[in-house]
């Protein structure tokens, strides 16, 4: 049976991972996806661990028994597979550097440890809602690697993991319990934030930025380039005869000529510059930093390859062009706006299929 110790320690330290697992919502919200994010979450699953390990109890002379297991099977789940390498490296670090009899088989229980967390994310989770059955059969998982304790060079190795076995399975199983329970809340929570925020600001068909959202960001982007007075050219794209590919070949298929020129948009435009489906088959982007020859060259880019690039349906013999209208400006998005507008109107007249830009410049609002 564990003494009053080992229960303490266990105790201790299932308290340290609920404070560490409260800032994970706060990482979430707080932090953009991508591997800044991925490395945050890391480290605090990695301190988690830590801290596990420096109130860790010593079974025998240099042979630690903690619930460290707890985080580090949490970290892919709840972090990916960065996380889960960031904290199993951290863990692993401090346990080489404690040394004693136990310490490379610490390590490599570490790194199991977080593998199984892994692995359990992408082929049994596999995207989808975690559930109360998927943290129980974690937490019963993250046991599986104390078979380590086996390969310590001690005489009496085996005695040893039957009698931690048992207890130390029950901690790390409620630990994954109720802290895996808080975690998926707090992911949910944020997933559906993301997710409304992504539908206010996206164009559902396309992927682009919708009207709203780049009106607001030109907005910015156009108060930052006054300050310098640095150039910043403004595109509209508008399908030649959009109506004939409805009613012609139907919505379906005038929505796949859609969500390709945004394709080929974004390919071309590159990550520097704003790019949005304004309306209808109406589409703009705006490009900081950027004078009249340059954006009309992107312009013109853009025209050939949707000429070459779009098809409604195969074999029709329909073909898919845009015109397109340039201006460059320094003022408010209105004046951007109506510039390019009326380039736009220009080649429309001019016989569509072509690239017109505006010659005015409009000065700085005050």
């Amino acid at each position: 049976m564990p003494d009053t110790d080992f229960l303490l320690g266990m105790t201790n330290a299932l308290g340290i991972f609920a404070l560490v697992t409260t800032s994970y919502a706060y990482v979430l919200r707080y932090s953009s996806p991508g591997l800044g994010r991925d490395l945050i979450l890391g480290i605090m699953f990695g301190i988690g661990a830590c801290l596990a390990i420096a109130d860790t109890n010593e079974f025998v002379p240099g042979l630690f028994i903690d619930p460290r297991a707890v985080m580090l099977v949490l970290a892919g789940p709840f972090g990916g597979i960065v996380s889960a390498c960031v904290a199993a490296v951290m863990a692993c670090a401090l346990r080489l550097h404690d040394g004693g009899v136990g310490a490379q088989a610490g390590a490599m229980n570490n790194l199991a440890t977080a593998a199984l967390g892994v692995l359990f994310a992408k082929y049994v989770v596999a995207g989808r809602l975690v559930r109360f059955s998927h943290l129980l059969a974690l937490g019963l998982l993250s046991n599986v690697p104390l078979l380590f304790i086996l390969t310590v060079p001690l005489p009496n190795s085996v005695e040893l993991f039957l009698r931690v076995i048992g207890p130390l399975s029950l901690v790390d199983t409620i630990g994954v319990l109720i802290l895996g329970h808080v975690l998926r809340d707090a992911y949910r929570t944020n997933s559906s934030r993301e997710r409304l925020a992504r539908e206010a600001t996206t164009d559902p068909l396309t992927g682009l930025s919708n009207r709203r959202d780049f009106e607001r960001r030109l907005e910015t982007l156009l108060e930052k380039a006054g300050k310098t007075d640095s150039p910043v050219s403004l595109l509209i794209l508008d399908i030649d005869h959009f109506k004939t590919v409805n009613d012609t070949l139907g919505h379906e298929a005038g929505d796949r000529v859609l969500v390709r020129i945004a394709d080929v948009v974004r390919e071309r435009i590159g990550n520097d510059h704003l790019a949005a489906r304004y309306g209808g088959e109406e589409f703009v982007v705006a490009m900081p930093d950027t004078d009249t020859g340059e954006a009309t060259a992107v312009a013109e880019c853009l025209r050939t390859t949707i000429e070459r690039a779009t098809h409604p349906s195969p074999g029709n013999g329909l073909r898919v062009t845009v015109s397109i209208g340039v201006s460059t400006v320094t003022g408010r998005f209105e004046d951007a706006f109506r510039t390019a507008d009326r380039a736009l109107y220009a080649a429309k007249s001019g016989g569509r299929n072509r690239v017109v830009f505006s010659k005015q410049r409009l000065p700085e609002a005050a």
